[in-house]
């Protein structure tokens, strides 16, 4: 009964004050969230944020970051708390008393400040006295503590405790318990705010309060903790207020705040708001009229004459509502209608769920619609018109009130101002509006934006705002699905007005290890860190607690990328490698306030085996490793030059041997190609009928044959002249001078011709083997090969036969060749002379480049596959093909190289066996650059 009487005086004597105050903003701490026992008994502040609560655990504390407890010594209850001029936190509890300190690591802790003497009970309350401290006991008695020494008090010293019944907390206004009703905020001796269990606080059993200066009231209660934001430029209405549904509409009328929410029409009684009988429907739109407050809802047009009576004007759904000449307009889910005050109702536009409805100066009518369409109709026209935004009439748009005319306003305009979901026109001529969200409210005045309301309207700039009331040029009000919202314009906010200072909280490692604690002055650099410690976690925050939006932070490490701003007070980083770091972090205040980086600064040492002194060891180890690597290969090498010199000493005598044999055979084969030459002719003779192939075999054999003689007897007269020319040399005494050097001249002009005779005969002979070649038969000896295994002794071949060129001139010569298989159907030994054959040419090639300039001669030699070709690619940079010739080289006969050195049959036979394996032969030069040879021959299947 008590408790009934007085909340009611309360509410009382807080009528008196602006309908639009609410309640603060505030916040509960739930024994979960803090980690201890529900049950707190004192709370107490200090100037860097720090929150200290005498819990029955223990002594809770909260640095805006996180929460932690210090137990006494036995672990009992801590029951009072106590903070003296110098700012020293006192603790009292059962048969403790104690204060706090910290360590060098900012670490808090309790120090019993009991040396001498000693008490029995539980202390209820501390204070000062002069240069000692006095506290009492639960059983009314009281001590001194001076020096560590604890004495009784007398009677006269106990009664100069301080009287805390109620708290100042500024800007005329005190806070006081209720015992079990909840807070009483009092302004000049009324009740400004009672703020109890029915607004959400948790508990109405408060047992102490606490002031931060700062614009934050604590409060520890038997069933947690809980700050408010009070003195506070911000109040709040929501449905602990009775306010019940999203705001959908505003409006003062005759002295009572009205409030049209999803769920009815509501009314301000007091600090509570009631709902007008009846009336449950979403409430879209309220107007004032000389009849009455016109409201119009889901379920038809109401006139408004009382608070609690409301007149139904029609049943039909009615989004908007417009005073006129002669009645009103009315935008209803069928169109627009013109409801007069004579009682006739004419429908004068076929636009349906209109939400809005203008009359501009000019006497224009405009509608805008739930979907965005705009119509408009001039006082001169008989119909309305769509109003066609950016060339399409889909394109949805909105109307913009300002001080001098309407502005339509298209869903991807943004110029004068961007598409917003909320505009207001006030009465001072400024325009209200939020983004196309209906977030970031703004206020803009004659197109310029009013920067005085840019901090505190940043405060809600994450509210979504349906709808909004500017009244008496001080009392900002905002409806939308948080309720309602009052921002006292002309009110300094203690938080807007104090610097917001931000502090890291605390540094741990691995999660467990405090390396700075967070009280007491920070060190600019930690101590340094060993190289497994490595896994650095920081906590951080404001040295105050906002409450009506969430504190933002960022934070970067050596000066890299600062993260994106987030409500997250903690920031991970494991697994760091060694080296110098500096971490920084930053906050952003509800109101947009940056503060300056806070910097703190670590190093983790590298581990030993990665420090100066162990790179030299390494060195050093490396180089008597290379060393010894290097004595050994030595000693490895020169066995390896013994053995294959013995090698090539065996394989010497083994090659001259063979040679005798070959010489041996050589004769026997002359005497069997005798024989066969014999053979030829007579089978000429015997089928002289034959195919112009064999008849032209046997022409090259009759040929031949005859001019192996001619080479020979060439050669033998050639030897023969030279001993002649030594003879007549001996007998020179012996002749007339003349005749002498006449003859010698014979004998040269004859040697000189028998030479010619020799090297056309070679030619000759040269030729007519090349046209044998030709006529060879190539289709058989086929068979599955591997052109990896082909190439791989081509490559050992190139650089056997050509050894002495490829040094003289540094021949690059690189084989790319795969690892697997590559298989055709082929002669093995007919497609390795075809490629020793184009390596011959490429090698000629680059010899002669190599003679007439200074470069690096190479040939490269690639092997590629797909699903049904092989691909050898050859490719040199020597002097090239003229592009006139370059269709020729596989003719015949046709050769770019001196008679002497080549028949010009070899690129003509490389074509002749690649096509014979159903291959391709593309050839590809320029001049002086490179020639590339490409075959392609079929994989074997299978």
């Amino acid at each position: 009964m008590n408790k009934r009487l007085f909340i009611l005086f309360a509410l009382l004597t807080a009528s008196t004050y602006s309908f639009t105050q609410g309640i603060p903003f505030l916040r509960n701490f739930s024994a979960e969230e803090y980690q201890a026992h529900n049950r707190n008994f004192d709370i107490t502040t200090d100037d860097k944020g720090f929150v200290y609560v005498a819990n029955f655990e223990g002594l809770l504390y909260y640095d805006q970051a996180e929460w932690r407890i210090i137990h006494t010594p036995n672990i009992t209850r801590v029951t009072t708390l106590y903070r003296d001029r110098k700012g020293t936190i006192w603790a009292g509890g059962y048969n403790y008393l104690g204060f706090i300190e910290s360590n060098d690591k900012g670490e808090l802790m309790l120090h019993n400040a009991v040396k001498k003497g000693n008490f029995q009970g539980v202390v209820t309350r501390i204070w000062e006295n002069g240069n000692q401290m006095v506290f009492q006991l639960e059983d009314g008695y009281g001590y001194t503590l001076s020096k560590g020494e604890v004495k009784e008090a007398s009677q006269r010293l106990l009664e100069t405790a301080p009287d805390n019944e109620f708290i100042d907390i500024g800007f005329g206004l005190k806070a006081q318990t209720t015992g079990a009703n909840g807070v009483n905020i009092l302004s000049n001796g009324q009740t400004a705010y009672l703020i109890t269990e029915d607004n959400g606080l948790c508990s109405n059993a408060i047992n102490k309060l606490a002031y931060n200066g700062k614009g934050i009231l604590w409060g520890a209660t038997n069933n947690g903790l809980f700050c408010i934001a009070v003195p506070t430029t911000y109040t709040h209405a929501t449905a602990q207020e009775g306010l019940r549904g999203e705001v959908l509409s505003i409006i003062f009328h005759e002295g009572t705040l009205y409030v049209g929410t999803a769920n009815g029409l509501f009314f301000m009684d007091g600090k509570f708001f009631r709902q007008v009988a009846d009336m449950t429907h979403p409430c879209w739109q309220m107007i004032t009229t000389p009849k009455g407050l016109l409201v119009a809802t889901s379920n038809g047009l109401y006139l408004m004459k009382e608070k609690t009576v409301a007149e139904r004007l029609n049943d039909h759904n009615t989004m908007s509502v417009k005073e006129a000449q002669g009645g009103f307009y009315t935008g209803e889910s069928e169109g627009v209608f013109m409801n007069g005050d004579n009682g006739r109702r004419e429908k004068i536009a076929d636009l349906e769920r209109v939400t809005h409805i203008y009359i501009d100066k000019q006497e224009t009518i405009w509608l805008q619609n739930l979907y965005g369409i705009i119509w408009c109709k001039k006082q001169a026209e008989k119909a309305f018109h769509q109003v066609v935004l950016e060339g399409d009439k889909t394109v949805p748009g909105m109307i913009v009130p300002t001080n001098k005319e309407l502005l339509t306003i298209s869903a991807n305009q943004t110029d004068p101002i961007p598409y917003p979901q909320m505009a207001y026109l006030d009465k001072d001529g400024a325009t209200w509006l939020t983004n196309s969200d209906g977030r970031g409210l703004y206020c803009i005045k004659d197109g310029i934006k009013d920067k005085r309301f840019t901090q505190q309207l940043n405060a809600i700039s994450e509210y979504n705002v349906r709808d909004m009331l500017f009244y008496d040029r001080d009392r900002l009000i905002l409806g939308g699905d948080f309720g309602l919202i009052t921002y006292k314009v002309k009110f300094s906010d203690p938080i807007l007005d104090s610097s917001p200072k931000l502090f890291i909280r605390s540094v741990k490692l691995n999660g467990d290890s405090i390396l700075w604690g967070g009280y007491g002055k920070m060190p600019s650099k930690l101590q340094r860190l060993s190289s497994d410690e490595r896994n650095l976690e920081f906590t951080f925050a404001l040295d105050n607690t906002i409450l009506i939006k969430e504190t933002r932070y960022r934070y970067r490490l050596n000066n890299q990328s600062w993260s994106a701003w987030d409500n997250e007070q903690e920031a991970k980083f494991p697994s760091l490698e060694p080296g110098r770091y500096t971490f920084e972090v930053q906050a952003m205040d509800a109101y947009g306030q940056v503060t300056q980086a806070e910097a703190l600064k670590f190093e983790i040492q590298r581990p030993f085996y990665q420090r100066w002194y162990m790179m030299i060891l390494y060195l050093v180890v490396v180089g008597i490793l290379i060393y010894l690597l290097v004595r050994f290969r030595l000693h490895r090498l020169e066995k390896e030059k013994m053995r294959l010199e013995n090698i090539v000493q065996e394989r010497t005598a083994e090659v001259v041997k063979q040679k005798d044999e070959i010489e041996e055979k050589s004769k026997s084969l002359e005497q069997a190609l005798k024989d066969l030459g014999e053979a030829q002719h007579e089978l000429i003779r015997q089928e002289k009928m034959a195919t112009a192939g064999k008849l032209t075999q046997g022409l090259i054999d009759r040929i031949l044959n005859p001019m192996n003689y001619i080479n020979n007897f060439s050669k033998l007269s050639c030897g023969l002249l030279k001993d002649l020319k030594a003879n007549i040399e001996d007998e020179e005494e012996h002749m007339d001078k003349e005749n002498f050097e006449d003859t010698l001249d014979v004998l040269d002009m004859l040697s000189q011709n028998l030479e010619k005779v020799e090297q056309h005969g070679l030619n000759t002979t040269r030729t007519l083997k090349a046209m044998e070649e030709i006529l060879k038969d190539r289709t058989g000896g086929k068979m599955a090969i591997d052109l990896c295994s082909i190439l791989r002794q081509d490559e050992e071949m190139l650089h056997n036969y050509f050894k002495e060129k490829i040094a003289a001139f540094n021949i690059q010569a690189p084989f790319s060749i795969p690892e697997t298989r590559v298989n055709i159907n082929g002669n093995p030994e007919l497609i390795s002379m075809t490629i020793m054959s184009i390596l011959g040419n490429a090698m000629y090639a680059l010899e002669k480049k190599a003679a007439r300039t200074q470069y690096t001669p190479e040939v490269a030699v690639t092997l590629t596959q797909d699903d049904a070709l092989a691909t050898i690619t050859v490719r040199d940079n020597g002097i090239g093909i003229e592009e006139s010739i370059i269709d020729k080289v596989c003719d015949p006969f046709f050769t770019t190289k001196p008679t002497g050195e080549a028949a010009g049959i070899g690129l003509y036979l490389s074509h002749e066996v690649i096509q014979d394996h159903g291959g391709d032969i593309q050839i590809a030069s320029e001049k002086d650059n490179y020639t590339t040879i490409t075959i392609t021959l079929p994989i074997l299947q299978n």
